[in-house]
């Protein structure tokens, strides 16, 4: 069976908001193979765009060879395990690089990937970035949030309105570079004519709420330059706090 990589249309955009000195998010995509990643990253001295831009970097390393047509037209690829490969990967090569660079110790990053082929995409993440789903006009998000907050509303200590208003929203408990071993979330889902796929980091989720989301994305989802731009300067004009990146991809 031959694998193909269906059409189609990707903008992202990253910000520093309103309070950061400089931006530790890093985004990439590549349409010819279905590839669209954003990472988070976090730690001192400007190491958490080291981190971030090493596991993007990584990842599409991973991927590059495993991503060819020659390659990805064979039978037979397990593409889920192949992307948790990559995430694995990635995060070797972040704790690699904080033994080999003291001032880079305690770095590490979220990640959230998608991967595109045929009439599915498969989807990665770590920590607490996130990806929603835009579908005749129903907004999902499709990964789960590795944060202390969410465990406690997992484990029915804490409701979802009092998770909005934590304190403790920013405590994630999973993230790439933290330890020598990583728990990935690799899922598949069929995908639709039409579909919209949001990949965003916390500096958007946490400024602004899955309706002010859905909102834009009903009045822009023609626009993927303008969806983007209006969702950063929302996260901005509700505080801005933190780095903000976007990226839209649009199933044709």
């Amino acid at each position: 069976m031959v694998s193909k990589t269906p059409e189609l249309d990707i903008y992202g955009l990253t910000d520093e908001g309103l309070v950061r000195e400089h931006n530790e998010d890093y985004i990439s995509w590549a349409p010819e193979s279905g590839l669209v990643i954003l990472a988070d990253g976090m730690g001192g001295h400007n190491a958490g765009e080291v981190a971030s831009e090493l596991a993007v970097t990584s990842i599409c390393e991973a991927l590059n060879e495993v991503l060819s047509p020659e390659i990805k037209d064979s039978c037979g690829m397990d593409f889920k395990e192949v992307v948790h490969e990559a995430v694995v990967y990635a995060n070797d090569e972040i704790n690699q690089h904080a033994k080999e660079h003291p001032e880079c110790s305690g770095m590490g990053t979220t990640i959230v990937m998608a991967l595109f082929h045929n009439n599915s995409v498969i989807l990665a993440s770590v920590g607490d970035s996130r990806i929603y789903r835009f579908r005749k006009g129903e907004l999902k998000q499709v990964t789960i949030d590795h944060s202390l907050v969410q465990e406690m509303v997992d484990n029915g200590y804490m409701s979802e309105e009092e998770a909005l208003n934590s304190n403790n929203r920013n405590l994630i408990t999973r993230a790439l570079g933290i330890a020598e071993d990583v728990k990935v979330d690799v899922t598949e889902h069929e995908t639709e004519k039409n579909d919209i796929y949001l990949l965003c980091s916390d500096g958007l989720s946490d400024m602004i709420d899955d309706e002010l989301i859905f909102s834009t994305l009903v009045k822009s989802r023609q626009d993927l330059k303008r969806a983007s731009e209006d969702l950063v300067e929302l996260a901005k004009a509700h505080g801005g706090h933190d780095n903000v990146s976007v990226i839209l991809v649009a199933c044709k």
